[in-house]
């Protein structure tokens, strides 16, 4: 067993951070310059959910281990 971690940059506010690749919240490919899913932070997610939230979107839901290590085999 291992475990899965990616290092990479929030796409709201370029700060560095660990995730997990496969459960960390993520602007879609259409919605980005890149043209790629690009992986938010968890302070720009709890930013972000009270004007959603406001604006009557749903919250964005961050995932158990979104931002941490995943076990894999």
């Amino acid at each position: 067993m291992g475990f899965m971690t990616c290092m990479g940059i929030c796409y709201t506010c370029r700060v560095t951070f660990f995730f997990n690749p496969n459960t960390v919240p993520s602007l879609p490919a259409n919605l980005t310059t890149t043209g790629e899913k690009e992986p938010v932070c968890r302070s720009c997610v709890e930013r972000a959910n009270p004007e959603r939230i406001k604006n009557g979107l749903p919250p964005i839901l961050i995932i158990d281990g979104a931002y941490e290590g995943e076990e894999v085999p």
